[in-house]
Parts: C-alpha cells; structure tokens; sequence
C-alpha cells in the first residue's frame, strides 16, 4: 500500500527518511517553524497518511489533522507533545506517538555540560583570556563535588543525569509527584515539597513536560526561593521558567546564573536579554539533537509511522495521551 509522509519543520536524519522509503512511502519535508496556514496548506496538499512533528511555529491543531482527508497517524520527533493539541488528535481518532528514550543520554549529557560550564567558571575565564586578562585571582569555579543537584522530573532523562552527576559525587534529589518510588534508588533522595527543593539545591535541573499545570512552573517566587549561588538549567521547555522572572533574578545577582536550552518563544528574537547577560549559557534547544540522537529518534519516529500505518499496536510508553 502506498504511504504518503510529511514532515512538518525540517527533514530527518537520512536513516529515518530511507527506513520510510524503503518500505514504499512517499516523504515529503517541510521547511522549519512553519506556521499553520503552511501546514494546513502541505496537508491540503499532500494529503498525508501519517506526518513526523519536528518544529512548528504553532500548534498542530484540528484544523490542520482534518486539512487533508487522509491523516492516520502522528508522530512526534522527540518526546514533548506540547506543539500537538493531543486531545483533538484523540477526539479524531488519530494515535500521536513519541520517541521515548530515543535521546535521553543526549539530554543528560547536555545538562550535565550546562552544569559544569557554569559552575567552573568556564564562559567568564574564556571572556578574560580573550581579553588579553591572565588573573587566576579572578577565577570562581567551584567543586560539584558535595554539592546538591535538585531535579525537577524524574523520568528517564533525569534519572540519567542522576547517575552521572552521583558519579561525580553530587548529592541529588527529585521532586516529581509521579514517579513510582522505584525510581528513587541509587542515592536520589525523594523531596516532595517543590519550593524545599528549590531552596536547599546549589544546582536545579528541570526535567519535567509543559503541561497547564508546569506552565511557570519555576516562577518569581519560586526563582526567590533559589539561593543566590545557585544555578537553574533548562533543558525542558522555555514555558517551564518565567522567562521575565529568571531575567530579572539575573540581573539582580539574586541567583548566580542559568544554562538554557529552551526559551518561551522560539526561535527567540535577537533582543532577547538573556542573550545580553554574562551569567547566562545559552544553546539553540539542541540538548536532544547530537547527531546520535537525531538519528535515534529520526529513526524511531519512522518506526512508530510504519507500526501504525501497518495497523501494529505500539507499546503505551510510545503513545501520547
């Protein structure tokens, strides 16, 4: 049976597209952050069978599921499901599946370098160096050693930088309120108060999905809370952090500093002033796209297309409810 793809904001990594090919499909691929009159115009288009969610300027709504007449299935590049209204998908009968743990070790991984470039001073030696300053006086880099890591979510993204930061001799803890307690094993203390966590960590690392409920999640408040040494890494969604609240903490020296992979608007404007700051380690939401990854979850996502087109079930953990 003939299949028809569309990728919507930007292509797959070649493995992905050639598992897609190789068993007949016709792959469409769409330039990134397209907005949704460009989607509804491709699905009227093409009228997809199923199509691969990349980066979307807006959220992939009903109106565009219904646009072109054929649409089965919706995969999602990645895990977060926040730029698919999954309850109108659901309301038309479509599955929307997601690449669980296709690039958790990547996101890991990049957290785990955030953390480590800002606690050791790295952005601010770099600066002087360039600058012609050799003052090791100026220097205030920090051991990791001892000191504590707050996760905010514990799936499998923060269970791994749990085990890598343990590694390192950190002390950790995680609140999530959904975690079976088998997930707090290996030294992850389980904290269930969010504002304690907050409070006593030297390094908070957020690991949760954007849902209405995470939305600001980590507010002004809550920023107040933090010590003024500690450091807030994101490499979860931009709309986690009150993006106006964590600037103002910045430019306050009332926290020490923020690595950021992800922003409340993307891509962001050039004016942004978190861009401005020198307390700030910022990166283009790449955490879960090294070359690995991208071709793990390329790949994967094709898989989970051609589960459902050949009418296989996929496991829960693929599917997004």
């Amino acid at each position: 049976m003939e299949k028809t793809v569309v990728i919507l904001g930007g292509e797959l990594a070649p493995e992905g597209r050639t598992l897609l090919e190789d068993a007949g499909a016709s792959v469409i691929a769409t330039p990134p952050y397209i907005d949704r009159q460009a989607v509804i115009k491709a699905m009227t288009l093409h009228k997809p069978d199923a199509v691969i969610v990349r980066l979307l300027a807006d959220l992939l709504g009903p109106d565009e599921m219904r646009a072109g007449g054929k649409l089965r299935h919706i995969a999602k590049h990645g895990v977060g499901t926040n730029d698919i209204d999954v309850m109108a998908a659901t309301a038309l009968g479509i599955p929307v599946s997601m690449t669980t743990g296709s690039n958790g070790h990547s996101v890991a991984e990049h957290a785990l370098a955030l953390i480590m470039t800002l606690v050791k001073d790295l952005p601010r030696q770099d600066a002087l160096i360039r600058d012609g300053i050799w003052d090791k006086n100026q220097y205030r880099g920090r051991e990791l050693r001892g000191q504590r890591l707050g996760l905010v979510g514990l799936g499998f993204i923060g269970r791994t930088l749990a085990g890598m930061a343990g590694a390192i001799g950190m002390i950790v803890s995680a609140f999530d309120p959904h975690a079976q307690e088998s997930a707090f094993q290996d030294g992850i203390g389980r904290e269930t108060d969010l504002d304690a966590l907050l409070a006593n960590s030297d390094v908070v690392s957020l690991h949760c999905p954007l849902t209405p409920q995470t939305q600001n999640l980590i507010d002004a408040r809550r920023i107040g809370l933090m010590k003024q040494t500690a450091f807030l890494i994101n490499t979860a969604r931009g709309d986690v952090v009150d993006e106006k609240a964590l600037i103002a903490a910045l430019e306050d020296g009332r926290l020490a500093g923020a690595g950021l992979d992800s922003f409340a608007v993307e891509p962001p404007g050039i004016d942004n002033p978190l861009f401005q700051l020198s307390n700030t380690l910022v990166t283009p939401h790449v955490a879960g796209v090294t070359l690995d990854a991208k071709r793990a979850v390329s790949i994967m996502s094709a898989e989970n297309v051609l589960a459902a087109l050949d009418g296989r079930t996929l496991e829960p953990r693929l599917l997004a409810r």
